[in-house]
């Protein structure tokens, strides 16, 4: 669902009439690593990388040239690190990694293994690295998450940052240690109907309950009816979906169904709680 921050750069794209959205946003990243499984001596040699990831994520283009941002768009990532071993060229490591938006979406990631050494340069973006390419495919996801809110399939550019970079793990030796379901999350978010009908249902929701909390019945119910018919063309455990320990929340069922009631669609919210048993409550 859309975010308090999105709320200025969401009016602009709804009053300027765009149909892909202008975002503004700066990634404000936060790494935070979890070193306690290691060996003092491990830790140590990673001692700083997570203050230098953030400023990486900080630093970058995300979402184009240099220009003044409308707002900061956080996103966290925590790694915990679980085993290592060494060679004389570099360390290696297994973590796992949470990456998460205050707007919706929750991603956990148990399969991650990859090579550091503290010589090398950080860097995003070509070519393909096995440490900061998982991070920057999860950024991508969180990016087209929060797009989609602002224009129908908005988030396809940043999607499909993420799902060429799932391609170009193909070629990395310890692929199936996690690519692969990765992969298909990317593939299935761009290409799949399904998942194309629930994200335009993210974003007539998130403008419909945008103008109903602006006093706006008329133009909230627009959007809000067109969201409900959209996601009940597919399965209502795609509202919050839960896939590969991942939690994306593409409607926020109890701000949808306030809004569904305050515009007086109460036939439409009784059909919701068919279509959705489990939450038929939250419905009614």
């Amino acid at each position: 669902m859309i975010s308090v921050q999105s709320v200025a750069a969401l009016t602009f794209v709804l009053l300027a009439g765009f149909n892909q959205p202008t975002l503004a946003q700066r990634i404000k990243g936060e790494v935070v690593f979890h070193v306690e499984r290691l060996p003092l001596e491990e830790q140590q040699y990673l001692e700083g990388l997570d203050s230098e990831l953030t400023r990486l994520m900080d630093d970058y283009p995300w979402t184009g040239g240099a220009h003044s941002y409308e707002y900061e768009l956080p996103v966290q990532v925590e790694l915990f690190f679980d085993k290592y071993s060494r060679s004389a060229s570099y360390h290696r490591y297994t973590a796992k990694v949470l990456v998460e938006l205050r707007s919706g979406i929750q991603l956990r990631d148990t399969r991650w293994e990859f090579r550091i050494h503290r010589d090398d340069r950080l860097y995003l973006g070509e070519p393909y690295n096995t440490f900061t390419g998982l991070i920057e495919f999860y950024t991508w996801i969180c990016l087209g998450f929060e797009a989609d809110s602002m224009a129908p399939l908005g988030g396809q550019p940043y999607y499909e940052k993420a799902r060429l970079i799932s391609e170009q793990a193909r070629f990395e030796t310890r692929y199936y240690t996690g690519w692969d379901y990765r992969r298909e999350l990317a593939r299935d978010l761009t290409q799949d109907t399904t998942y194309r009908n629930i994200r335009t249902a993210a974003y007539h929701a998130a403008v419909g309950i945008y103008y109903v909390e602006q006093g706006e019945l008329e133009s909230g119910r627009s959007h809000l009816t067109r969201a409900a018919e959209l996601a009940m063309t597919g399965s209502c455990e795609l509202l919050e979906l839960h896939r590969n320990d991942h939690i994306i929340r593409f409607i926020e069922i109890g701000r949808f169904a306030a809004a569904l009631e305050q515009v007086g669609e109460q036939k439409l919210l009784d059909r919701m709680a068919r279509w959705d048993p489990e939450n038929a409550d939250i419905y009614r």
